[in-house]
């Protein structure tokens, strides 16, 4: 993908894009005012716990705030002390109650089955070590619970691997098994989404070993395929700083079963968490799944819980304290929305929020304060759910002065930029234009429309404040975001692709497309390719321009293409009516002939008087120094033969080159066969050896005796 350089002004004629007079301050955030309902998102975003609490009057009075902000996913534990308190005892009251109110709000569940009840744990109490929450690496963060102390701490049964685990997963003995496709097959009109445990990297949540987590996990998502095939199995949420190899180890363990690849690894959904530095959610993503992909193939992955918890809400913390790894109000809210663009960039299907509200956490994550008020995050979230939806491409550039940009293409408004200061110094930045004017829309939600001078609108970007407290040179959100949107809807006329030669010769095949577009012009066009008589199209990566190349080709197949056009806005005009095909040949009838092979003793090139012919062993090769027609020994060499076009290598030995004097250098020429009709003659001049003068060592042996 090309990005564009983006030039740094002057101070001169600078549009100073600073927050708007109506922008709420941080000593008025208790009293914030959020954004009408978002009526369209497009269902990517959650929050977690969006029912909780869970009581009368009103069970559930933070679920139409965070339908309202946009939200279409909830997260929460379906709790198998609580559902089976006793081997085969259900108790699903409360859950029925609860799925039915979710889902009759139009909210998405995700189910995480969760907890060993003592009767089926196999192991007791245990001691847990946390030192991980004394000594943070860098960009750790997770929420500690509020049961969960600094140093040690006790641990349930709850977190222990089910008896009978390695049964398998239909036996009665296999309690882990009969739980989950029991409440699978209860709620599986209604939630279809289910996540194996929570953080096994952690002991806090599981005190089993990686190869236990995976025969869990394999268990589980073989119960729940049972119970429901089309549900979704996801990877229990990687805490991943606790352990970050301990997801490797499960994959390493899932691959050697012979039965995986036919159970797509035993899980559908790589599920991750990632909290406090916003970039982790690009950085981190792709190290997760660059780790993933060195064992099984590619999954989707879900960002299913992130957020920064807040330290300056004094109307809920009348003595706010600054700490590591948290954030004000105001960076909390740059946190959503710079999170929310890196999610997009890595490819993150779906992003939870943790939480919507603070409910029993020690620590303030929550969009909304327990009394129902918003805080800044919450108006953050609405703007990231209502402009940051469905692009056709996401992209993410970092610029040398620390400006990011991730550009999501072709939204249904148009071309969309987040851009954000990485740097504690205010920044300006020259952003360049496909339109003359564009809409700059702030974390407020507050916009406005701005104009370019000489293609390029000019930005003023706030710097970062969120620093380390043990670093404060470490910056974990950037300054306050923008977007700038420039609203090119229209796509390109459908393309036409020229017709292509019955025969291509080559490794390479050129397609010429057209398209034309009348707001921002052609970026360029995406290729299909199928193989003639299938119907099967497969799509090439990347956006060329016309000519379009198609590599890799092989001989004697023949392949049809289609083509489509982007904008410099992201739309995308159909694809060519038809297909245009061609048939690659690759080899050609060669007909070679050698001059005679000599000795040419004065080195020039050219047999003399009295440079006689040398009997010599002949052979052709090809790039990996094997024979492609049957070698031979004369003075010269003609012959006739069908050889792929390419290149070769005429290797000329001759008979006791070793024994001087005389004594001849073996020689090498080039053979070059190119694609075509017809047949092709190489013609050799006479191939002279050059005279070996050096004297022969032979291998020295040597002994040593005590």
């Amino acid at each position: 993908m090309r990005h564009l350089s983006l030039p740094i002004l002057s101070a001169l004629g600078l549009v100073a894009l600073m927050v708007a007079s109506s922008t709420p301050t941080a000593a008025e955030s208790a009293q914030i005012t959020p954004l009408p309902p978002v009526q369209n998102p497009d269902g990517r975003a959650g929050a977690c716990f969006s029912y909780y609490p869970n009581t009368p009057p009103d069970p559930h009075p933070y679920l139409p705030l965070v339908l309202n902000a946009g939200s279409r996913w909830d997260r929460f534990d379906f709790i198998w002390p609580n559902i089976e308190p006793k081997n085969d005892q259900w108790n699903f009251s409360a859950y029925d109650a609860l799925v039915n109110d979710l889902h009759g709000a139009g909210m998405n569940i995700v189910g995480i089955l969760l907890w060993t009840p003592d009767w089926a744990a196999t192991k007791g109490m245990a001691a847990l070590s946390l030192p991980d929450l004394q000594q943070r690496p860098p960009g750790w963060y997770a929420p500690v619970p509020r049961s969960v102390t600094m140093g040690e701490a006790a641990v349930s049964a709850w977190s222990s691997p089910p008896q009978g685990l390695y049964l398998p997963w239909n036996d009665p003995g296999n309690f882990w098994g009969n739980y989950v496709y029991t409440v699978v097959s209860r709620y599986k009109d209604r939630v279809t989404h289910w996540e194996m445990w929570n953080e096994p990297e952690w002991n806090y949540f599981w005190t089993g070993t990686s190869t236990d987590y995976a025969q869990l996990l394999k268990v589980g998502y073989q119960a729940t395929k049972a119970a429901c095939p089309n549900c979704t199995v996801l990877f229990g949420g990687l805490h991943y700083w606790a352990n970050p190899s301990f997801y490797r180890w499960v994959l390493n363990t899932l691959k050697s079963d012979p039965n995986a690849p036919a159970n797509n690894y035993y899980f559908d959904v790589m599920s991750v968490h990632l909290y406090s530095r916003s970039s982790n959610a690009y950085d981190i993503v792709n190290t997760i799944r660059s780790g993933m992909r060195e064992f099984v193939p590619d999954h989707p992955i879900w960002l299913t819980e992130t957020g920064v918890p807040v330290w300056n809400d004094s109307s809920v913390d009348p003595d706010p304290t600054r700490y590591d790894y948290a954030a004000t109000q105001e960076e909390a809210a740059a946190y959503v929305i710079q999170s929310y663009a890196e999610a997009w960039a890595s490819g993150v299907e779906r992003y939870f929020f943790f939480r919507t509200n603070d409910a029993d956490m020690s620590e303030y994550f929550g969009l909304i304060r327990n009394n129902l008020s918003f805080r800044p995050a919450y108006v953050a979230y609405q703007v990231a759910t209502t402009y940051m939806v469905s692009p056709t491409m996401a992209t993410r550039v970092t610029y040398t002065n620390g400006t990011r940009r991730v550009t999501l293409w072709g939204t249904p408004r148009g071309k969309l930029s987040v851009l954000w200061n990485t740097t504690p110094s205010t920044l300006t930045f020259g952003y360049p234009a496909i339109l003359p004017t564009a809409t700059l829309v702030d974390r407020w939600g507050v916009t406005r429309t701005i104009t370019a001078t000489n293609g390029v609108y000019t930005l003023t970007l706030p710097g970062a404040t969120a620093n380390l407290v043990k670093d404060p040179n470490d910056y974990i959100i950037g300054g306050e975001p923008y977007l700038v949107i420039e609203a090119d809807t229209t796509p390109p006329t459908t393309a036409t692709v020229q017709p292509l030669p019955t025969i291509t010769y080559s490794y390479t095949v050129l397609i010429t497309a057209t398209a034309t577009d009348g707001e921002t012009g052609i970026w360029g066009y995406q290729l299909q390719v199928r193989e003639e008589g299938s119907s099967n199209w497969s799509t090439q990566p990347g956006i060329q321009s016309s000519p379009i190349r198609f590599t890799g080709a092989e001989h004697g197949r023949s392949y049809c293409f289609r083509a489509r056009a982007w904008d410099r806005a992201g739309n995308i005009g159909g694809w060519s009516d038809g297909a245009q095909c061609t048939t690659i040949a690759l080899t050609r009838q060669v007909y070679l002939e050698t001059g005679p092979i000599f000795g040419d003793g004065d080195e020039d090139g050219v047999q003399g008087t009295g440079e006689v012919t040398v009997t010599s062993h002949l052979r052709l090769v090809d790039g990996a120094g094997m024979d492609v027609v049957t070698p031979t020994t004369g003075v010269s060499w003609t012959f006739t033969a069908t050889l792929a076009a390419g290149d070769y290598t005429l290797i000329v030995t001759p008979e006791g080159w070793y024994s001087p004097p005389p004594g001849w250098l073996p020689a090498r020429r080039s053979v070059h066969v190119e694609a075509g009709e017809g047949t092709q003659e190489i013609w050799l001049d006479g191939v002279g050896l050059f005279p070996h003068v050096a004297s022969i060592h032979l291998p020295a042996v040597m002994s040593h005796y005590y």
